[in-house]
């Protein structure tokens, strides 16, 4: 009963890394990449769509998405 309580805490943890990471590079694309490039897709859809590629690598990555 207690290992599943701390692997519930550590997939807590795990996921809030995730997400204070996900925010801060979709930041740092957001607001130093494309208005350089003079891009003309909305930055609201972007930044979606930056944070979707990044959920879209881990899912793969760790197993969450895929074949089993």
């Amino acid at each position: 009963m207690m290992i599943r309580l701390i692997l519930l805490i550590m997939f807590f943890a795990a996921m809030l890394t995730f997400i204070a990471a996900s925010v801060a590079v979709v930041s740092a694309i957001g607001s130093a990449g494309a208005k350089a490039q003079g891009d003309m897709m909305p930055g609201s859809f972007r930044r979606v769509a930056y944070v979707l590629l990044i959920v879209l690598l881990f899912g793969l990555s760790l197993g969450w998405l895929g074949a089993a």
